[in-house]
């Protein structure tokens, strides 16, 4: 949620601030202080994350220590039922990637609308409704719906749980876990938002 009100702003700044001419007609205006736009979502999002884990793991594993890094997940008491071959150290670097990937992909879809609407106000609820609604529809008596809320942006961020769902999907005839499907489907969403954002943005039209 930090971070979203913090990028909401990225995109729609010049247009609020009635500054988007300046903007635009300066000599880098429709490449690369665009990119410097999505730059500098990226450092944000990169920075605050990293420093906020980074500070939690130490707290933690200073505190609790890491032995037992290298049991399985099923060795601990909420892990039990786990389908995953993997170890806790395993699942911590699932947590943290999945997490920083999350983030990524909900901030840049945070820029997209603040760049297609101008707005920082509509942009910021982006994250709220990805990261608060599911959780108000989760642990329902639907299949389908809890197919589907098990695929949406916020289970990046709660990685932990995810690898104690028994969550299985077909495709193409294959069963597949949660896990991998959400990675892949997102790192490329990822990839495929950035350039939208750049193309959206540098073919704004300036209005007086």
């Amino acid at each position: 949620m930090v971070l979203g009100f913090l990028c909401a702003g990225i995109f729609s700044g010049e247009f609020q601030l009635k500054a988007n001419a300046v903007f635009y007609s300066s000599y880098y205006g429709r490449n690369k202080a665009v990119w410097a736009k999505v730059k500098a979502g990226a450092i944000i999002i990169t920075a605050i994350y990293w420093a906020v884990m980074l500070l939690y793991t130490m707290l933690v594993l200073g505190i609790l220590g890491v032995d037992g890094a290298n049991c399985p997940i099923q060795s601990s008491m909420s892990g039990w039922k786990s389908i995953y071959n993997i170890t806790n150290a395993q699942e911590y670097i699932l947590i943290v990637l999945g997490g920083y990937l999350g983030c990524l992909f909900m901030q840049s879809l945070t820029m997209l609308v603040s760049a297609k609407t101008n707005s920082s106000v509509i942009a910021v609820i982006v994250p709220f409704i990805f990261i608060f609604l599911p959780s108000f529809l989760s642990g329902t008596s639907l299949p389908l719906l809890n197919k589907i809320l098990g695929l949406l942006p916020d289970q990046m961020l709660q990685m932990n749980q995810v690898v104690k769902f028994f969550n299985l999907y077909e495709i193409g005839g294959k069963v597949f876990c949660a896990v991998p499907i959400l990675i892949i489907s997102y790192s490329i969403l990822l990839l495929l938002i950035v350039p939208v954002i750049y193309f959206i943005y540098r073919r704004k039209e300036v209005y007086n």
